[in-house]
């Protein structure tokens, strides 16, 4: 009748309600560089280094899972994401907008405006080096591991002038 759902250890009359929400862990960073481990799998990292950060993933194992969030915008440098080793490839698509596009619906404009950045076979890095690349504050990019090889990507990404891809 209460909605709550009870487990006991047998020391609590009635036993405890257990907590079914879920919150997901936000670290927030100012580093140049961020290994996430496996135990942050399923964290979100807030980045506020403009001065660039290359984040290095855990070797590829299936299940793993993290999110890079731009909370500034990186004014020298790169913002990268490398995979644990070339064999570690990348599947999926980011969706880049121009930033000077927020607060507008967005148009495709042969590439200027709004771009789908898909990675090929071999791809192992993503690599935002340029304005053209992204690098801005609010990109949000996710990592789930699919295989104990292939790392799927998502996301936005905010950008500056013509599309290029991100890729490498």
């Amino acid at each position: 009748s209460s909605n709550q759902f009870f487990i006991s250890d047998g020391s609590t009359a009635g036993g405890v309600p257990l907590a079914l929400n879920h919150k997901i862990n936000i670290v927030a960073s100012t580093a140049s560089t961020l290994a996430p481990t496996v135990a942050q799998s399923g964290s979100i990292f807030t980045i506020t280094a403009a001065a660039g950060c290359v984040v290095t993933l855990p070797a590829a194992t299936a299940g793993l899972n993290y999110g890079f969030h731009l909370a500034a915008t990186v004014t020298s440098n790169t913002f990268t994401i490398n995979a644990a080793s070339s064999s570690d490839t990348l599947q999926g698509a980011i969706t880049c907008v121009d930033k000077d596009s927020l607060g507008a619906v967005v148009a495709t404009n042969a590439g200027a405006t709004l771009g789908i950045d898909v990675p090929i076979a071999a791809d192992h890095q993503l690599v935002q080096d340029g304005n053209t690349k992204g690098r801005f504050i609010g990109t949000k990019i996710d990592y789930v591991c699919i295989t104990d090889a292939i790392w799927h990507v998502s996301g936005v990404s905010f950008h500056d002038g013509t599309l290029a891809t991100m890729f490498t």
